[in-house]
C-alpha cells in the first residue's frame, strides 16, 4: 500500500514539475516572439503558479486535460469491466491489453500519449498566440479597449496582452512594441474589457 502511494506521489511531483517547464517554455515562446524575455520580468510566485494559472484561465484546457488524465489512470478498469464485449474485442487486441494490465508500470502508453497532447496544446497556444499578437502589433489591429489609470492620474487606453504579479504587458495606439509597466506604484486601476 505504502508502495503504490509513493508511486502516485512522485508522479503527482513529476507530473507538476513537467507543467511548471511546460509552462515557463509556454511562455518564453508568446513573450519572446513579442520582444519580451519575460524571465526577467517574473517573480519565482508568477513561475510556480503558470502551470494552475493556465488551467484556471483555460477552461477547455482544464476540461481536455481532466479527461486524458481520467482516461490514462482508468485504462485497466476499462479493459476489466468490457473485455468480454463484442465492440471492445474489435476495437482492441484483448490478450496484448491483458498481458500489459497484468504487470502495471509507472509509464504507461496511455501516460506518454497525455503528455504529448498537453505539451502540443500549451506550446501550440503560446506560439500561435504570440504569431498572432506579433501580426496584431505590426498592422495595428488592436481594438485599444483597455485602460490603465497611472498613480499621477494619466489614463491611457491601451490592449493589455498580458500581466503577472509585478508588472502589466501592453500596447499602445499607434506603437508597435510592448510596453511593460511595474503595477506597484505605477497602475491605479486596471480596465480590462474583454468583448
Amino acid at each position: 500500500m505504502e508502495k503504490s502511494q509513493l508511486r502516485i506521489q512522485d508522479l503527482l511531483s513529476f507530473g507538476y514539475l513537467y507543467l511548471l517547464v511546460l509552462g515557463i517554455i509556454r511562455d518564453s515562446l508568446y513573450y519572446g516572439l513579442l520582444d519580451v524575455n519575460i524571465i526577467l520580468y517574473s517573480s519565482v510566485t508568477d513561475i510556480l503558479f503558470s502551470p494552475l494559472a493556465y488551467l484556471v484561465e483555460e477552461p477547455w484546457l482544464t476540461a481536455i486535460f481532466v479527461i486524458a488524465v481520467y482516461w490514462a489512470f482508468n485504462q485497466a478498469r476499462f479493459h476489466k469491466k468490457h473485455k468480454e464485449k463484442r465492440w471492445y474485442r474489435r476495437w482492441f487486441d484483448v490478450e496484448k491489453r491483458e498481458e500489459r494490465f497484468a504487470k502495471p508500470t509507472l509509464v504507461q502508453p496511455e501516460l506518454v500519449f497525455v503528455a504529448l497532447l498537453i505539451t502540443s496544446m500549451l506550446l501550440g497556444t503560446g506560439l500561435g498566440r504570440g504569431i498572432g499578437m506579433t501580426n496584431k502589433m505590426k498592422n495595428q489591429k488592436f481594438k485599444y479597449n483597455d485602460s490603465l489609470e497611472f498613480v499621477d492620474g494619466e489614463k491611457q487606453e491601451v490592449t493589455v496582452i498580458g500581466q503577472n504579479s509585478l508588472y502589466i504587458f501592453y500596447v499602445m495606439e499607434d506603437q508597435a512594441q510592448v510596453s511593460i509597466s511595474p503595477i506597484n506604484g505605477v497602475i491605479k486601476r486596471i480596465e480590462l474589457n474583454r468583448k
